[in-house]
């Protein structure tokens, strides 16, 4: 009868050393799903964010190159106002560059500043240069045509001109 229990005894320490190490793969197997869950979580991340920064570059590529082909009409009304002759015309035309200018700042668009300021190469392109008497070298003179900035970034610089 004492070995039978010794056998039972041998038999349930084996079945709980096959139970320990069956748990501990286990573990490992839960481990490594857990890891694996967290690598593929942190992928899925990482491209929702490539993904929205993609986008918001593109609709903000988009939106600039929309901005840069219609700045010329802007150009225009500016041009018709000097040609118009009636005060009704040219209130009408004053209008339109009001509203024209209002849709463009709320892209955020803003016009290059040429009054009374230094050349800088960034946001202006010299296209001549004159002396003046009591005008400091490289001031801007003359606008000849209008600059502009998107979200501060240069989408078209001023065409100047500029004191030697």
């Amino acid at each position: 009868m004492l070995a039978n229990h010794e056998n039972e005894q041998t038999q349930v320490t084996n079945d709980i050393s096959a139970l320990e190490l069956e748990l501990e793969m286990a573990k490992k197997a839960a481990e490594d799903n857990l890891n694996l869950a967290k690598y593929h979580k942190a992928e899925l991340d990482n491209f929702r964010k490539r993904n929205a920064e993609v986008s918001q570059k593109a609709y903000a590529d988009g939106r600039e190159t929309v901005i840069v082909q219609i700045l010329p009409l802007m150009d225009a009304l500016g041009e018709a106002l000097k040609t118009v002759e009636t005060e009704h015309d040219r209130q009408g035309i004053e209008i339109l560059i009001r509203k024209f200018g209002a849709a463009l700042i709320s892209f955020g668009v803003e016009v290059i500043d040429t009054t009374d300021v230094s050349f800088d190469p960034r946001m202006h392109n010299a296209v001549a240069v004159e002396t003046r008497k009591g005008v400091k070298p490289d001031m801007v003179i003359e606008e000849w045509q209008r600059g502009y900035t998107l979200n501060g970034r240069v989408i078209r610089p001023a065409t100047v001109k500029v004191s030697s």
